[in-house]
């Protein structure tokens, strides 16, 4: 399914809409396929572009079973916040 990602402003393949709010969403570009002694062929999509993608859904699958969506949408940690949270 694909899902907008109003923080990319793209349009992101996912198992459903609660995935944007999950802790295990992690959105990156279609690497495309590996062939072994070739390496990465990309998989372009119908208008010729690169799509994006759940990168932990590629990888290992989605976890099962999948986290509750978090109450807020996905954030980025500023480095304020980061600093904040060390000692």
């Amino acid at each position: 399914m694909m899902v907008r990602d109003r923080q990319l402003k793209r349009l992101v393949d996912m198992v459903d809409k609660g995935c944007l709010k999950r802790t295990c969403y992690w959105p990156r570009q279609d690497p495309g396929s590996f062939s072994q002694g070739v390496g990465y062929r990309t998989r372009l999509n119908a208008k010729g572009g690169i799509d994006w993608l759940c990168g932990r859904r590629e990888i290992n699958g989605c976890p099962h079973p999948k986290p509750e969506p978090l109450t807020s949408a996905r954030t980025k940690p500023t480095e304020g916040s980061i600093a904040k949270q060390q000692p």
